[in-house]
């Protein structure tokens, strides 16, 4: 969504993606404030986790936004209680 309509028609990606324009400030605020109601860190992680799939510039800006805050949410100790949990965290096979 933070794509400008010339980008967009540029790309001819016009037609294909919401309307609206949203910057990527605006779109992190909008993560950190959905993930700041996330109940548990494994909610918080299968969050970041799908956000990765979706936008992974928006997913490293989140990261680099806090990185003291998010790390232990995407690798340790989380990630150890997703690998626990895979079953329950699963959502797609990941090929990197």
């Amino acid at each position: 969504m933070a794509f400008s309509l010339e980008e967009r028609l540029q790309l001819g990606i016009h037609g294909l993606l919401p309307p609206c324009f949203l910057s990527q400030d605006v779109q992190l605020l909008r993560v950190i404030r959905n993930y700041e109601i996330k109940k548990d860190d494994l909610d918080r992680y299968v969050f970041l986790m799908g956000l990765q799939d979706r936008n992974e510039k928006l997913f490293y800006r989140v990261l680099a936004s806090d990185i003291e805050r998010f790390m232990p949410i995407v690798y340790t100790p989380t990630v150890g209680l997703a690998c626990q949990m895979y079953g329950l965290t699963f959502r797609r096979p990941r090929s990197d």
